[in-house]
């Protein structure tokens, strides 16, 4: 009988996007934030007589893991079984679906013995959603639509988020779909951007959050969404240092700096809890 062998991988969330929009050379762009949340895949893989077979609940990454056969040579002869933890709500716009994707990536290059490099992560996800940059270190500027990396911002801002979910689920696909910029919007977009670029190069998360709350702003006026509208003027009266929305999900964050005390924490907790369902998160730190 063949023996099993059992692999591991592991990705990170980003909590929705620093910004998200679309540039006057219609480049689309969103900017991750990696937090600490995490899906987990583990892959067993043992050798058969016949076809290779992927058993798996989740579509996504059943063909994730299908084209890692094929790009292996292992169209016959392998089967798969995969299963998943992880602490990533699903269609809420943390990018679950990108994290296991990528999770199942991680575990291959485990059992199969391979480095699997970025330009082909971005490939092969792109040929089967939008997504964000998950397979970069830092935070990025990332085409989600194209699957293009646009910019490495070589940085991860330190701050605590206090998050809210308004509730239900969005179709990241669906939501790409009917996506629509005035000229006005992508404007302030081009604005925005550059500002952006900026904050990252000088490392100033005061800067960095105050282009999330903009962004949030830009897609009030896209969306008309009032949760949005009541957790920006909630920001205001906690003074926080800015406000992170999931473009294509339900969910917001309220930023505060990385070395906020629990009892504050608490605090703010506390006061937004009408708006939604809350949960506590952190960046992750990048060491250089």
């Amino acid at each position: 009988m063949s023996k099993t062998i059992i692999g591991y991988g592991k990705s990170y969330a980003s909590f929705g996007e620093v910004v998200q929009g679309r540039l006057s050379s219609q480049e689309d762009f969103l900017v991750t934030l990696p937090v600490d949340m995490w899906s987990t895949c583990e892959l067993h893989y043992k050798e058969i007589n016949g076809p290779s077979v992927v058993e798996v609940d989740l579509e996504k990454s059943r063909k994730v893991a299908e084209s890692m056969l094929q790009s292996l040579v292992k169209d016959y002869g392998a089967h798969i079984k995969i299963k998943f933890s992880r602490n990533i709500p699903i269609g809420k716009g943390l990018s679950s679906s990108t994290a296991d994707m990528l999770s199942v990536v991680r575990a291959f290059q485990e059992v199969f013995g391979v480095i699997v490099g970025e330009s082909f992560i971005s490939r092969l996800f792109n040929s089967i959603e939008p997504h964000d940059g998950l397979h970069y270190y830092t935070s990025v500027v990332y085409n989600h639509r194209r699957g293009v990396l646009l910019n490495r911002l070589n940085y991860i801002p330190d701050f605590k988020i206090i998050g809210v979910d308004f509730g239900g689920e969005v179709c990241t696909e669906l939501y790409n779909r009917n996506v629509v910029f005035t000229d006005a919007l992508v404007e302030a977009y081009d604005e925005l951007y550059a500002d952006l670029l900026t904050s990252f190069s000088m490392r100033d998360d005061r800067m960095i959050a105050n282009c999330a709350t903009r962004s949030l702003q830009l897609h009030i006026k896209r969306t008309g969404l009032p949760s949005l509208s009541s957790a920006l003027i909630r920001a205001r009266k906690l003074n926080v240092l800015g406000v992170l929305v999931a473009h294509s999900g339900t969910c917001v964050g309220f930023i505060l700096p990385g070395e906020t005390p629990d009892h504050l924490i608490r605090k703010v907790s506390h006061d937004v809890r009408d708006l939604g369902d809350v949960f506590v998160t952190r960046t992750l730190k990048m060491l250089d």
